[in-house]
């Protein structure tokens, strides 16, 4: 119980209030909800292109990083940069596509609602929160001198997976009930969950099991 208590979790947790909040104050309503969760699969690829990047220039030189053993094949280095830009880019792709098979709706043409009204700031907390823990794993986690871009590249695909469930389930629930409460807040309710539970998922032990 205690490895769910922390600021990880915390922050995940803070993030997923965002669309509670817009549900009871903001009149958002699920379309909203999928526009909104696109949104922040976007902003999650973004921020970890960056956070890659810093590794790479920070690290790419440094002894305590290159003495780390990694059982890496393919792609590495510098290299996962751009890959990941493209990888990363079919699932926002996919989710492009879910929205419109269910809404009927652009989401070129509706994503610049995002940027107006209550929206704008939802995302800009978001960016905010992100670019502040961001921060603080380059500069004040202990093990950020011996990361690379291999290290950290799927860090973000659990929480991507995740989202594009949501906006599959998001749109259905536009279809069947777009401005009924409860199934906003069972939407909600699950992304939060389902971010938490992969969020603490020890993949390496998963991984070794696998082998």
């Amino acid at each position: 119980m205690k490895k769910y208590i922390s600021s990880k979790n915390f922050t995940l947790i803070l993030i997923n209030l965002i669309p509670l909040f817009g549900v009871f104050y903001w009149g958002w309503y699920a379309y909203s909800i999928i526009l909104f969760y696109v949104a922040e699969t976007l902003l999650v690829g973004f921020i970890h292109v960056i956070k890659m990047t810093a590794l790479y220039f920070m690290n790419s030189k440094r002894q305590s990083a290159l003495s780390v053993s990694r059982n890496n094949s393919g792609v590495r280095g510098a290299g996962l940069i751009p890959f990941f830009i493209f990888h990363f880019g079919f699932f926002v792709f996919v989710q492009m596509m879910v929205f419109g098979g269910f809404t009927n709706q652009n989401l070129l043409k509706v994503f610049p609602v995002l940027f107006t009204d209550t929206y704008k700031y939802a995302l800009s907390a978001i960016f905010l929160t992100k670019i502040t823990v961001l921060i603080a794993e380059l500069f004040w986690d202990p093990d950020s001198d011996k990361k690379l871009p291999d290290d950290v590249f799927f860090e973000p695909y659990p929480r991507i997976i995740v989202q594009q469930f949501m906006v599959i389930l998001g749109s259905w629930f536009s279809i069947i009930g777009n401005s009924i409460i409860g199934y906003l807040i069972i939407l909600i309710v699950c992304k939060t969950v389902l971010d938490i539970g992969f969020a603490n998922f020890d993949f390496t032990k998963f991984k070794k099991k696998a082998d």
